[in-house]
């Protein structure tokens, strides 16, 4: 049965002097025969997976404003509503299954919202508001689901809204907020390693990622906190806030950086578990700081853990990564992988094939009748998403599922691995085909017979806790850690991860899994991947259950999240403003102090001093206006113009190719 409505959304923005209208295109609703029961199918959208409550469609609508924007009120009204009786319910939705190895048989059945004389969902609409990083600044994102189709099981009714008006009133930030930028990249490690990391800060400078490294020792002596995590998370916000650093990388194991335990159960299997997005996730929207603890007890994340749930924004404000290492041969072995990588990487034949491995996650014998191979489904999906690449295709179905034949893909040289299925701390296995007696897989013991050398994929994890790095040595990091070949960054669930059986892209691990590889074909550094990743799912899932926000707080980068996938080009030019510095205050070319707000002051004269590589000429630029050009380095110009007011300073580094950087200040120069 096919039912044909348009649903047209109407946005006023209020306050901020715009307004304008969104108007989606006509929309089917199908009400698909299930056999007991109806689904309703709607193109394009999401839908509710709250066990044993009807999966019904929604819409999500996303607004981003300026860091310190206040979200006053969100109206939405449903406009020229119908109504249908059906003769079938409604079909309950599916739990997401743990993805680990035990079998979890599951059941289709009605809660006990099936027995209320009442609508679901209760309401037209529901929204969220945070605060996290996209594109290098800090926003704030409103995200407003639409639900058009409400749904009473006891009258078996359906009302549908073809209209929508939404409404928005918001405050614009008095200030804009956030606007240092002396550094971009921030290394935490124990002072044991602080000379060996010495290298990778000279070779992310080079590329122009301005790198602070700060010791685990400076830090607690220096910052309040209750214990080491939270010195460390105020340590990470005050870099945020002095030198306006966007990336972390987090060095050592859970013994030599601690880990944070967040209390989001999964049943009997885990009560808690490590997540990095602690250290991650500083603000809430209101710029006042997220501490995982709103309730002060001690248990950091919870959600419905003995009867608690805690106050969290979950949006990343940087990007983070972390080397599980526990020696110095580890952490130089990594380190050497990253620069080696980054260097020798580019226009490599090898880079351009993908492996995926993959099976029928869950079988029969899970309560599956969907007949779909679920890991295969989610490889398949992503070959076709990066359909330029040669993709190989390791499956159950196939027969040429083995760890002999993913040795020899692996040391043939792979630029991305997509392991899909099952888990544990040190390994990765699925299913063939309907079988849940036999498992086929790989796992951490496996990896030292890797020949790779500097062939290193970047490997993606579609398992339950093969990141769970608080127990020791895990598959995900281990693969990092190995000399010789290995990894060069991956990313894994950190506790007991989920899947969809039959639906395994529509949420959860899935989703993520598939949206790395939507997101690479937009941006090309690690960490900006991970942290769309997030904002994405969280605009699209956010608190729609415990599964949902685990997922978001488990997946974790195992590698350094400024990491370049595919290398640099060696010939790329590189160049910066190194002074004056983003939110200090010069007279006659001196830094005095800090300033309030992250202004940059000029009074008198000042020499603009650039950092370059890969360049032959530096031109020096004043709002638009070419000032002088230098032909040698190290570049510089003295701005001895008489200015007042705000000016844009911006410099051109030219060679093979070029880059350019700039800065706003205000300037008193007579």
């Amino acid at each position: 049965m096919k039912y044909k409505f348009a649903i047209v959304v109407t946005v006023f923005l209020v306050l901020s002097g715009l307004s304008f209208n969104e108007k989606s295109e006509g929309r089917s609703i199908n009400i698909v025969d299930k056999g007991e029961y109806y689904s309703i199918d709607i193109p394009d959208a999401n839908y509710i997976h709250n066990a044993g409550y009807p999966m019904l469609p929604y819409y999500t609508k996303v607004y981003k404003f300026p860091a310190g924007t206040k979200i006053n009120y969100v109206e939405v009204k449903a406009k020229n509503v119908d109504s249908m009786n059906i003769n079938k319910k409604i079909i309950p939705a599916m739990p997401p299954l743990p993805l680990n190895m035990h079998i979890n048989e599951y059941k289709i059945e009605e809660g006990k919202i099936y027995e209320k004389d009442e609508f679901y969902p209760s309401d037209w609409f529901d929204y969220n508001i945070g605060m996290g990083i996209e594109n290098g600044k800090r926003v704030v994102f409103l995200s407003i689901h639409l639900y058009p189709v409400l749904y009473n099981p006891v009258r078996n009714e359906i009302i549908y809204a073809n209209d929508f008006d939404i409404s928005i009133e918001h405050q614009p930030p008095s200030k804009q907020l956030f606007l240092k930028s002396e550094y971009d990249f921030l290394i935490i490690t124990p002072q044991k390693w602080e000379n060996a990391l010495q290298t990778l800060k000279e070779h992310k400078d080079s590329h122009g990622i301005r790198t602070l490294i700060l010791t685990t020792e400076e830090i607690y002596s220096r910052y309040n906190g209750r214990d080491s995590a939270e010195k460390i998370k105020y340590a990470i916000k005050g870099s945020i806030e002095e030198y306006g650093i966007k990336y972390v990388l987090l060095v050592g194991n859970a013994d030599n950086i601690p880990d944070r335990q967040s209390y989001v159960p999964s049943g009997s299997y885990e009560k808690h578990f490590p997540s990095d997005l602690y250290y991650a996730d500083i603000y809430f929207s209101d710029g006042s700081f997220s501490s995982w603890d709103s309730n002060n007890n001690d248990r950091f994340g919870e959600y419905k853990y003995d009867g608690n749930t805690d106050t969290v924004d979950l949006y990343p404000d940087v990007a983070i990564g972390r080397i599980t290492c526990s020696t110095d041969t580890e952490l130089n072995t990594v380190i050497q992988k990253i620069i080696n990588y980054e260097k020798s990487v580019f226009g490599s034949e090898w880079f351009n094939n993908i492996l995926t491995c993959g099976g029928d996650t869950f079988t029969p014998d899970d309560g599956d009748s969907s007949g779909v191979y679920e890991g295969e489904y989610m490889n398949q999906l992503i070959l076709n998403t990066m359909s330029d690449f040669n993709g190989i295709k390791l499956w159950a179905s196939l027969g040429n599922l083995s760890k002999g034949n993913i040795k020899n893909a692996i040391n043939e040289g792979i630029g991305f691995i997509d392991f899909s299925g099952h888990g544990n701390r040190v390994s990765w296995a699925t299913h063939p085909p309907l079988n849940s007696d036999e498992w086929i897989g790989y796992t951490m013991y496996d990896i030292p017979s890797l020949s790779n050398g500097n062939k290193l994929p970047v490997v993606i994890i579609d398992a339950c806790s093969c990141g769970k790095f608080d127990e020791g040595d895990c598959f995900a990091g281990y693969f990092v850690e190995k000399s010789g070949g290995g990894a060069v960054a991956s990313l894994a669930a950190s506790g007991i991860g989920y899947g969809i059986p039959g639906y395994p892209s529509s949420g959860v691990l899935g989703w993520m899994e598939y949206r790395f590889f939507t997101f690479y074909r937009q941006e090309d550094i690690l960490g900006d991947i991970w942290t769309s990743s997030l904002n994405g799912y969280l605009n699209t899932f956010h608190s729609k259950s415990s599964a949902d926000i685990k997922t978001v707080e488990e997946w974790t980068v195992f590698g350094d999240p400024t990491l370049k996938i595919g290398g640099y080009n060696s010939e790329e030019a590189v160049v910066y403003i190194e002074k004056p510095v983003s939110g200090y205050l010069y007279i006659n070319d001196k830094p005095v102090m800090s300033t309030l707000f992250g202004n940059t002051i000029v009074i008198g004269n000042l020499n603009i001093e650039v950092t370059a590589y890969n360049v032959d000429t530096v031109e020096f630029y004043v709002d638009g206006n070419l000032k002088n050009t230098d032909t040698q380095a190290p570049f510089s110009w003295t701005w001895d113009e008489r200015a007042i007011g705000r000016h844009t300073l911006k410099v051109i580094g030219r060679g093979a190719g070029e880059d350019e950087d700039e800065i706003s200040v205000f300037a008193i120069k007579f």
